[in-house]
């Protein structure tokens, strides 16, 4: 299932104390992450409950406005670009959250960039929905990433995260074994 807002806002206003204390005791204090989520701070009801789901499949996640709160977001500089660029490399990955509002952002694309160089391939889109059921189409060059989406395994009713190719949807893995440098394996 690609992720949709209702889904995730419903996880953000129901559980909001314990995304909140959840995303404080265990993401403050790390030095190396599994994802870094380049994202819309617009979306920051969405990411914390993206972060949430994260948490529960076992994944820590590293979020600008949660780790380093100081910096500014409306202000572009150098030393602000240097931060965020060896914050990607304490990352095993990153995960571009595509909403509406990131097509207006200065950071992400950038961020994917940065994210696909260092990692060498481990650089996803994490695409959110309007609306459950609606088809994914983001800007072009998007389609050259895989995906991520969040869904039960075969007989299964517990979710995971999952790694699909954007050309052959019957190509995919679970993020973990992604990370772990698996390539992605096709399923009939």
């Amino acid at each position: 299932m690609i992720l949709n807002q209702k889904f995730l806002r419903n996880i953000s206003e129901n559980m909001e104390y314990e995304v909140r204390k959840s995303i404080d005791e265990n993401f403050n204090h790390i030095n190396e992450y599994d994802i870094f989520i380049s994202h819309s701070f617009l979306d920051k009801s969405l990411i914390q409950a993206l972060a949430l789901l994260f948490k529960k499949d076992g994944f820590s996640v590293y979020i600008d406005w949660i780790q380093d709160s100081y910096l500014d977001r409306s202000h572009v500089s150098p030393k602000t670009a240097k931060i965020i660029k060896n914050r990607i490399s304490q990352c095993k990955a990153l995960a571009y959250v595509s909403t509406e509002n990131v097509s207006n952002s200065k950071w992400c694309p950038w961020e994917l960039g940065i994210g696909d160089g260092i990692h060498k391939g481990k650089a996803c889109i994490l695409p959110i929905l309007e609306e459950n059921g609606k088809d994914f189409k983001g800007q072009e060059y998007l389609g050259l990433y895989p995906y991520m989406d969040y869904t039960a395994e075969e007989n299964s009713e517990t979710k995971h995260f999952w790694i699909t190719d954007p050309q052959n949807t019957n190509k995919y893995t679970l993020l973990k074994d992604w990370l772990d440098g698996k390539d992605l394996k096709l399923h009939n």
